[in-house]
């Protein structure tokens, strides 16, 4: 692979790859964003490789007129002489048992480019299972289990995919709809890379249509307890040894927050309680439970017993 598009300085044993990306349309909770950084810190990843100079070049503006520095390659200077390149951070991380992880920018043009060094690392690394996170807001009771969605690139996956308690998406079934960066890699995989396993998972984070007294929308902006109910997944799904306690204890206490502020809210206001008791009443998911899989001998052992057990007594 050329290192116009993908540059890896080391490839270690890799099986599976999360992947999220700053500044993009589909980050609510900061999840896609957000979860990435907090397992590349928690768990001391450490950098292996990048999407090369091509992608820098094609797939970035300079600027997007009315936005500042937002959209601008990053760059530094020390006491007045350049010490960082201008870039783009689109980033690979080893952090053990097998696990890689891809910190990005999503790109604004040449997604097929951008997404040809993209699998190009899946394939070089040897990755068997790659997952985008991503989130988007919506009023959902900040107590009960996240809403997780996924869309996935090959047929054979829903079997296995589904016993992981998640929804199948129908986005776009019904009308134009334009996808995230994740859901666009997943469709990509499907048409152009069928040999690649690719799955997105989406969370809700929770969000309500309505302010507070400081004229700050009522909602969690970095979804902890969203963090957490994507990672006891895929924990499972790809046999991680992580602990999750931590997560687990900052999503519950930011959503205990918001549920006093909800309740705060609605004891003063007829038409914003109404809103919060009508979304929890229409709130569905599908909870996660620890899949139970019995060892090939052992459920073979017990099939056994059950054949060659002796006929029960028909005597009075």
């Amino acid at each position: 692979m050329s290192s116009e598009l993908l540059i890896l300085d080391e490839k270690p044993a890799a099986r599976y790859l999360i992947a999220g990306w700053r500044r993009q349309w589909s980050d609510g909770g900061n999840i896609s964003s957000g979860l990435p950084q907090y397992l590349i810190d928690r768990l001391g990843a450490r950098k292996i490789g990048r999407l090369g100079s091509e992608i820098q070049k094609m797939c970035y503006p300079f600027q997007v007129a009315g936005t500042h520095d937002a959209f601008r390659p990053a760059t530094a200077f020390q006491d007045g002489l350049p010490s960082v390149p201008m870039h783009w951070d689109n980033d690979f991380y080893a952090a053990g048992d097998g696990l890689i992880i891809f910190m990005g920018e999503e790109p604004w043009f040449e997604l097929e480019l951008y997404a040809e060094a993209f699998f190009a690392a899946i394939k070089e690394l040897g990755v068997e299972q790659t997952v985008t996170v991503e989130g988007y807001n919506g009023p959902s009771p900040p107590d009960l289990e996240r809403r997780v969605g996924c869309v996935y690139s090959r047929p054979e996956m829903k079997e296995t995919l589904e016993k992981y308690g998640i929804q199948f998406s129908n986005y776009g079934s019904g009308a134009r709809q334009g996808p995230t960066v994740g859901m666009a890699l997943v469709s990509l995989a499907h048409y152009h890379h069928p040999e690649l396993s690719v799955f997105r998972l989406g969370s809700m984070a929770p969000m309500y249509p309505f302010t507070t007294s400081g004229n700050q929308q009522v909602g969690i902006v970095t979804d902890y307890r969203s963090f957490f109910d994507i990672m006891r997944r895929l924990k499972v799904m790809f046999g991680l040894d992580l602990d999750l306690s931590d997560l687990e204890t900052r999503g519950n206490a930011e959503s205990a927050r918001l549920q006093e502020t909800l309740e705060r809210i609605g004891s003063s206001n007829a038409n914003a309680k109404e809103i919060i008791d009508r979304v929890r009443a229409d709130y569905r998911y599908t909870p996660f439970e620890n899949p139970v899989e019995l060892n090939p001998q052992l459920d073979r052992t017990l099939e056994d017993i059950l054949r060659n057990r002796p006929e029960t007594s028909e005597e009075a």
